[in-house]
């Protein structure tokens, strides 16, 4: 386990180092940008319309080079003379925010999750995908940024963590991947209350609560500057928790099923690793029980392709066991990692002790 995190750690440091090694630049010139926003359908202007959580609204830049942003910024995922594109996202930034001024990245809070880049085709195909497949992580995110400097961008409305109180709610726009174009530099403000309105999902079900392992969450979020993200039913907690929702548990007489559905997605800063947790089955026979998820195929494809995985034994009592079968509640069941774990990364965090499970109902 330490193995692993110092491997993830010293990757991230030596990324780092190559930043470094990047002459930051004055701001480029480029021609006027500017950005317009919609509600939902794409034609109707935002203006003063009230937001809420989950509301989408539709993002239309024109004036935003191809070309720019080639030098400073950091070395990946886009190599250094390779074109950065631009970051379109919603957030809660303060009054001084611009890069080009020198502001901090912390003047900017944005939930990354929905924050999108805008890239030429030409640019994104230059992102290498070997050793590591960072053209993949920048796809995902991506929208075309056309030749004529045009670009659309949907984006789901939600209330990033830690925002501050007196930041100011937006659209905004800026270079790519810590390249600093003041020209690029737009902001359109939105009408956006953080309660819940007609589009806001429901807080997920937490019926399988675990931590996967003591480390797993401060591996990624703290260690290697990541973040865990749950989504379709599953959430990921500060506490280091994740949850899913249970589908049905067909627990009768010392056998049966439990199922789970949702997605945990963990991934490293410049999603150099990206694996992900989906729909877990405890599968109960007698007190002995087995958890399975859909696991990635591999350290950086996320939920691209998954495969069944058994992950955790689970050790349950006699009287544990009647309470599943009367769906009530079992909370710190013990559980022990089982071999042959996939992929790699999942297999070295899974080195140490295993979290209890709880199953809530």
């Amino acid at each position: 386990m330490k193995f692993v995190r110092s491997a993830l750690i010293s990757l991230l440091a030596m990324c780092t180092a190559l930043a470094g090694l990047v002459w930051a630049s004055p701001a480029q010139a480029a021609p006027s940008a500017a950005i317009d926003v919609y509600l939902a359908d794409g034609v109707t202007p935002v203006g003063q319309t009230q937001l809420h959580p989950g509301d989408t609204v539709v993002v239309k830049g024109r004036g935003y080079d191809p070309n720019a942003n080639t030098t400073g910024g950091l070395p990946v995922p886009v190599p250094p003379g390779v074109p950065h594109g631009t970051f379109v996202t919603f957030g809660s930034f303060d009054q001084n925010w611009r890069p080009s001024k020198g502001a901090p990245e912390s003047a900017r809070t944005t939930d990354r999750t929905q924050t999108k880049w805008a890239i030429s085709d030409a640019a994104l195909n230059q992102v290498p995908n070997v050793p590591f497949d960072m053209r993949r992580t920048v796809r995902v995110g991506s929208v075309p940024l056309h030749r004529d400097g045009t670009f659309t961008a949907k984006i789901k409305l939600t209330t990033p963590k830690d925002a501050p109180a007196d930041g100011r709610w937006g659209i905004y726009t800026f270079g790519g991947a810590d390249a600093v174009n003041a020209a690029q530099e737009r902001f359109v403000p939105i009408n956006y209350s953080t309660e819940p309105g007609p589009n806001t999902p429901q807080p997920a079900v937490k019926n399988l609560v675990w931590a996967y392992s003591p480390n797993f969450y401060s591996t990624f979020v703290e260690s290697t500057q990541g973040a865990v993200a749950g989504s379709n039913g599953a959430a990921a907690a500060k506490d280091g928790t994740l949850s899913y929702e249970l589908e049905s548990n067909t627990v009768r007489n010392g056998k049966g099923e439990l199922r789970y559905r949702g997605t945990v997605v963990a991934y490293t800063k410049f999603h150099l690793y990206e694996i992900a947790l989906v729909d877990p089955i405890i599968r109960v026979d007698g007190t002995k029980a087995v958890l399975s998820m859909k696991t990635s195929t591999t350290d950086q494809n996320g939920v691209d392709v998954l495969r069944r995985v058994d992950i955790a034994d689970l050790t349950l009592t006699r009287a544990q066991l009647a309470r599943l079968a009367d769906s009530q509640d079992v909370v710190g069941i013990p559980a022990a990692f089982r071999g042959g774990i996939t992929p790699t990364l999942l297999a070295g965090l899974s080195l140490g002790a295993a979290s209890p499970v709880s199953i809530l109902f």
